[in-house]
């Protein structure tokens, strides 16, 4: 069983622009903050260096301590960026989670981008979905909504 989250936003700029900074192995810790049990990110690697492509780790140590192993499965400049987390996830949400996901949308508009970030759990047990769809409701989409309105902020006005 899944939980899902979904967070859009329309950044004046061009989806090459907007991709390559949301996607650059930097920005993370400098855009997800984190929201409430939800926690930031304070690091962010490639498993064994090298650039974002397909099928790369990516190791994100959060402000809690965990640390997660990210598979990214599919990287296309500049429209989409898919990832799959495969390990990482600290009680109690080990207890909850299997895995989870995210996949990133970034569709031209005029002038702007409208970046589209979708995000699931998968969960351990149909018991874990009332308390996982309220975590998500409440805390996680709005850590993502945090997130693009940071990458909007950086990408917009050049910090």
């Amino acid at each position: 069983m899944k939980v899902q989250s979904q967070a859009s936003i329309e950044i004046k700029a061009s989806p090459e622009r907007v991709f390559d900074f949301a996607t650059a192995i930097s920005t993370l810790p400098k855009v997800f903050k984190g929201y409430g049990v939800i926690p930031g990110i304070r690091s962010a690697e490639i498993v064994g260096g090298g650039e974002m492509r397909e099928g790369v780790m990516r190791r994100v140590t959060n402000s809690d301590n965990s640390v997660i192993d990210e598979e990214i499965i599919q990287l296309t400049r500049p429209t989409k960026q898919s990832y799959k987390i495969v390990s990482g996830f600290k009680p109690p949400f080990s207890y909850l989670v299997r895995y989870g996901g995210g996949d990133w949308t970034l569709t031209p508009s005029n002038d702007s981008t409208i970046v589209t970030w979708k995000f699931y759990f998968e969960l351990t047990s149909v018991l874990a979905y009332p308390l996982m769809a309220l975590i998500m409701s409440a805390q996680f989409q709005k850590a993502q909504q945090s997130c693009l309105a940071e990458i909007k902020n950086y990408v917009e006005n050049g910090l």
